[in-house]
């Protein structure tokens, strides 16, 4: 191969040292075109041509636009939502840039912008993980020869953080929320759901006669069955009221696609500084789920199935959280104990100091 004509321009198309070259030589005119083409085969004998990666040309929305048309298919309903959601954030800063110049200072730029945002290390390690996938494919399309997210190093993620309503903040956030985002923490904080799945449920996963929840898939890969409290039932209700006809999400924006967590995040950000609340993220409403349930006496298998929870030490950072089953199992120490006398007969000690 040399020249080929797309339209009326010519572009070189060949092979060097196993490598395709492909270039427009921005010209219509055939002589000038062989002799950019001649020039081009001097240089490569000499030793002088270096082809450009493809990723010069390339951009960062046309590397992730072929990249979700070759994933989506083997992508579930809550792995779309989560790309989609990371998508609002890093298009805005890295659409129109040049792959080759994405560099890791960049991507370090973002990340301390996404953190100065209020938003969570666990949720930017996602967009950074779908960012670096992205990446290693694109060299695999020869696009790029190296991944500028393998230098950044990951985020330091608490998650053993527990953080729960205190006395009149849930009133006070209640206060300020729109209208359509109350529904949604309601459902949160009565069900402990992440966000990912409450934003993929149909009206398919809601059972209103039985009164229960069923997750096809949670984050630790496992289908989950919740049964409603009678909040949730009637929160479904009036949803059910005024659910749209053009989609089966029950979360759904006006084109009938769910809601996007970027837009429930923003606002959650916005009503929650209204109302002087600090430190607390949507998230933290699944901690205020099982922290309610530890408070009130439930045991921690039982919270641990109602979360989801593969790992029941997942659940025991909550165990500080129930003081009246730890002021039972201390109370025991203000029995009698017994210990055995050396001459076999069981004696009986008091545990009252003043005796």
């Amino acid at each position: 191969m040399g020249l080929i004509q797309r339209g009326k321009i010519y572009h070189i198309d060949m092979v060097v040292n196993g490598q395709r070259i492909r270039k427009s030589t921005e010209t219509s005119d055939k002589n000038l075109a062989e002799n950019i083409l001649s020039k081009i085969r001097t240089q490569i004998v000499e030793g002088k041509y270096f082809p450009k990666p493809p990723g010069e040309r390339k951009l960062f929305c046309e590397m992730m636009e072929r990249f979700i048309e070759e994933h989506q298919r083997d992508l579930s309903k809550n792995s779309k939502i989560a790309y989609g959601s990371a998508l609002k954030h890093l298009l805005p800063v890295f659409a129109e840039t040049p792959l080759i110049k994405i560099t890791p200072g960049k991507i370090m730029t973002f990340q301390q912008k996404r953190l100065k945002e209020d938003a969570a290390p666990a949720t930017i390690s996602i967009e950074i993980a779908l960012m670096s996938k992205a990446f290693n494919t694109a060299i695999k399309w020869g696009w790029l020869d190296t991944n500028p997210c393998s230098k950044i190093e990951k985020l330091k993620i608490n998650n053993k953080r527990v953080r729960y309503f205190k006395e009149g903040e849930a009133e006070k956030l209640y206060a300020v929320l729109p209208q359509w985002l109350k529904a949604i923490v309601t459902i949160a904080r009565f069900t402990g759901l992440r966000i990912s799945n409450i934003l993929g449920l149909t009206w398919d996963d809601v059972n209103m006669f039985s009164k229960t929840i069923i997750i096809g898939k949670t984050k630790n890969g496992e289908p989950l069955g919740l049964p409603m409290t009678n909040t949730v039932y009637e929160t479904f209700k009036s949803l059910s009221k005024v659910r749209r006809i053009n989609t089966s999400f029950i979360f759904a924006g006006q084109n009938g696609k769910p809601v996007s967590q970027s837009k429930v995040g923003k606002h959650f950000r916005k009503a929650r500084k209204t109302a002087g609340i600090e430190n607390f993220r949507f998230h933290d409403l699944r901690h205020d789920f099982c922290s309610n349930l530890v408070q009130r006496g439930v045991d921690l298998y039982t919270v641990a199935a109602l979360a989801g929870h593969k790992d029941i030490k997942t659940t025991q950072r909550y165990a500080h959280l129930s003081p009246e089953k730890l002021r039972k199992d201390i109370a025991v120490l203000d029995e009698p104990m017994t210990q055995n006398s050396h001459n076999g007969k069981t004696k009986q000690i008091s545990n009252n100091p003043s005796n």
